[in-house]
């Protein structure tokens, strides 16, 4: 039974010259160190016929970490052009992702391997019938649910975490969708609806669902041979243009969705947010689209906060001990039915204290974080910074194998949930108050979800055990 992913001889031999192809842009070394590191993670953690979340997170973060040098080098500038720091901030970051991932590959390890054989017979043995029946009930009453969370502040993130129940029934169906090779213009169709209406929300959704798709095909992935590599690469290059199209738009298009109104809402109808884009798209211009690239790799990049706040921090501001995290983790544990006085969540006030620069916050529309990363050195230094890191690992990897395992009887339903609970984490920019709030309230929910919900779901959409026996024998 395969235990680690194939490459066949084409796609290493590719693969090995885009290693080296690295060392001859500018700053070289440094991408040549982080598609190391990068390789090295991947290889450890994506395994055949096992979830894939913590793959695509640790792509995201890659992603997010390697854009601080594609942007000085595409405007050659020097790497420390916006910074002294941002070097040791890269770098840093890097070394960060070992500490990290590596604890969650090590629970990934402990998962029994499973073959393509055995993931289908897991498959067989629900109803994709009674999953995809299930999944558009909880598409309405979820979409409706979320859509009033925060109206309700006190258990706005609890409503939130439910709200991944749709993400789990999406995943549950989806693999079995693919698995079982059944119900595919439902899914597509699915699909195609899930990412036009993320147009429709403040904050770019329509990329939610790209990430959970690549989640179901990673999952059933064992072999990579050349012309699936060529179309990957090509489908990134898509995505590139897309992201650069969007970064164009997204501030015309946001202030259309709340009418100028400066906050992080949506206040207009589906059909004039969705002319109001393809409006938006028919303006674009080759130099405005040069100028969109540069904005895409500046958003997508994320190590400049943490370069600033090495630049402040301890020079301006001295370390704080541990303070910075405990506080967070106070903030996090304390209800908001228990103590009404307790703070807004408000990233930007953190950010504007720590990098130097001012940023207008939430009740101006605006939400800009450091990242979590940043949010260790700030308490810890250069080699402090991983401690906290490897203990979120540790989290993140132990309650991962807990809900694999314990789920249910079911590897597919379980692979979905894991799914659910964890894919909303997948950016390095997140700063901690978020990653450790989301975290501890999705595993709440799915723990509950786990005793109270989750044996009435298999009880309904488990097909009767004769059928089972004749599919599995067949």
């Amino acid at each position: 039974m395969r235990t680690r992913i194939y490459f066949d001889d084409a796609t290493r031999g590719f693969l090995l010259l885009f290693l080296i192809s690295q060392l001859f842009f500018t700053n070289g070394i440094l991408l040549f160190v982080g598609m190391i590191i990068f390789f090295v993670l991947v290889n450890v953690l994506q395994q055949p016929y096992k979830p894939s979340v913590f793959t695509i997170m640790l792509l995201y973060h890659f992603l997010q970490i390697s854009a601080a040098v594609w942007e000085s080098n595409y405007l050659g500038e020097d790497i420390n052009y916006r910074s002294p720091s941002t070097e040791h901030a890269i770098i840093a970051s890097y070394l960060g992702l070992f500490f990290l991932f590596l604890p969650i590959a090590y629970f990934q390890n402990k998962l029994p391997a499973l073959s393509l054989i055995k993931m289908k017979q897991y498959a067989d043995r629900i109803s994709i019938e009674k999953t995809f029946r299930v999944y558009i009930i909880g598409f309405f009453v979820i979409n409706a649910l979320t859509g009033v969370a925060f109206f309700v502040p006190s258990i706005s993130q609890i409503i939130i975490s439910f709200g991944n129940i749709k993400w789990f029934l999406f995943l549950l169906f989806g693999l079995q969708s693919i698995l079982k090779k059944r119900k595919r213009k439902e899914f597509y169709i699915v699909c195609l609806v899930e990412f036009a209406l993320g147009f429709y929300s403040f904050f770019s959704d329509f990329k939610t669902i790209l990430f959970f798709i690549f989640f179901i095909l990673l999952c059933i992935l064992a072999v990579v041979r050349f012309n699936k590599m060529m179309i990957f690469a090509i489908s990134v290059t898509v995505m590139f243009f897309a992201g650069v199209f969007w970064t164009s738009v997204k501030g015309e298009y946001r202030s259309f969705l709340n009418k100028g109104s400066k906050t992080q809402s949506v206040q207009v109808e589906k059909g004039e947010a969705l002319n109001k884009l393809l409006e938006l798209s028919e303006k674009q211009n080759s130099n405005s689209f040069s100028d969109a690239i540069e904005s895409f790799l500046d958003r997508l990049q994320y190590t400049f906060h943490l370069a600033k706040t090495m630049d402040r921090v301890p020079a301006v501001i001295p370390h704080q001990n541990g303070s910075n995290w405990s506080n967070t983790i106070v903030f996090v544990l304390t209800p908001r039915i228990i103590d009404p006085n307790k703070g807004t969540y408000d990233a930007s006030v953190k950010a504007s204290k720590y990098s130097g620069i001012q940023y207008s916050g939430v009740k101006r529309g605006v939400s800009v974080s450091l990242g979590y990363f940043a949010d260790g050195y700030i308490d810890f230094g250069y080699v402090g910074m991983f401690i906290p890191l490897l203990i979120l690992g540790f989290i993140y990897g132990g309650s991962y194998y807990y809900f694999v395992k314990n789920s249910s009887s079911n590897f597919i339903f379980n692979y979905a949930v894991v799914g659910a609970i964890y894919m909303e984490l997948f950016s390095f920019e997140s700063d901690n108050i978020y990653v450790a709030g989301r975290l501890y309230v999705n595993l709440i929910v799915f723990f509950i979800l786990k005793i109270f919900f989750f044996p009435k779901l298999m009880a309904y959409i488990s097909m009767p055990k004769k059928t089972i026996e004749i599919t599995e024998t067949a």
